[in-house]
């Protein structure tokens, strides 16, 4: 590893961590065996984890820029989506400044606060998610996969706030060889979300060989409503449908390159094409 990769590797564990602390706290919240004066107690650990988080998405910014510096547009991306991120944080920050003090939480201010938290835990979610697929290591290693089977393990492992969509699948080629199993699902989840949230009802995914003998993904619109089966009859995809974040689009494209794929977005947003 170089100390750039060294550097990211660090600075991405502690977001996570600063991150998975406020979905702890969203579990408390959202559970009412915990009483109003407990939680009020919880209140300031969790307003005193705001600003280390802060600093670890400062220093994930500046290991970033040391990666992408061959990138700049991917860069830049990057940035906005961690300033995007910032401000989050400091909007939960007020939100809990605003409780510090009190010796408990009436319901009223308690379902406002959940769904404070519940929506930053699910952006910061998603920002951790999108900064682990930049920071995917490039590898000109291979491996040859069955994709009705990978899906299936995918589904095997259940994701929180994910939606299942029933999808065709159409497998043209033998054999399909890829290089990150996990980035090539991983984006092949985000390019579903991206043409249901651009009002696909019934997804496709067709896999065949490009130009240059390599697979391409298409995903777009199914001419028939699939069936729940293999192949053809359909495969359940579970997929986050949310609201896209700034600059979103933009880093999922450079986390593309970075693993030398390109990912082109039809105009409508209900085609997106992964060439390997």
């Amino acid at each position: 590893m170089t100390r750039a990769s060294d550097a990211l590797a660090l600075a991405r564990g502690d977001v996570r961590d600063g991150v998975a602390s406020i979905e702890h706290f969203l579990q408390v919240l959202a559970s009412r065996r915990v009483g109003p004066r407990v939680l009020a107690r919880a209140v300031p650990e969790v307003l005193a984890g705001c600003a280390p988080l802060r600093t670890a998405l400062r220093a994930l910014a500046e290991a970033l820029s040391a990666e992408l510096s061959a990138d700049p547009e991917g860069l830049d991306a990057a940035r906005g989506l961690l300033a995007h991120a910032a401000g989050r944080i400091d909007h939960l920050e007020a939100a809990l400044a605003a409780q510090r003090g009190a010796s408990s939480m009436d319901a009223r201010e308690r379902l406002g606060l959940e769904a404070i938290v519940r929506r930053v835990a699910t952006e910061l979610g998603t920002v951790v998610r999108l900064v682990d697929l930049l920071g995917t290591t490039v590898t000109s290693e291979t491996t040859t996969i069955d994709l009705g089977d990978a899906l299936a393990q995918r589904r095997a492992r259940p994701r929180s706030g994910t939606t299942q969509i029933l999808t065709a699948v159409d497998v043209r080629v033998s054999e399909l060889t890829v290089g990150d199993a996990r980035l090539v699902l991983d984006l092949l989840d985000l390019a579903v979300a991206r043409v249901v949230r651009a009002g696909v009802a019934a997804p496709r995914i067709v896999v065949e060989l490009g130009p240059e003998g390599f697979p391409v993904f298409t995903v777009g619109a199914a001419v028939a409503k699939p069936r729940e089966g293999r192949g053809d009859d359909g495969q359940v995809l579970e997929v986050v449908l949310r609201d896209e974040l700034p600059r979103e689009a933009d880093v999922v494209r450079a986390a593309a390159r970075h693993a030398g794929i390109e990912l082109t977005v039809a105009e409508d947003g209900q085609t997106v094409s992964i060439a390997l």
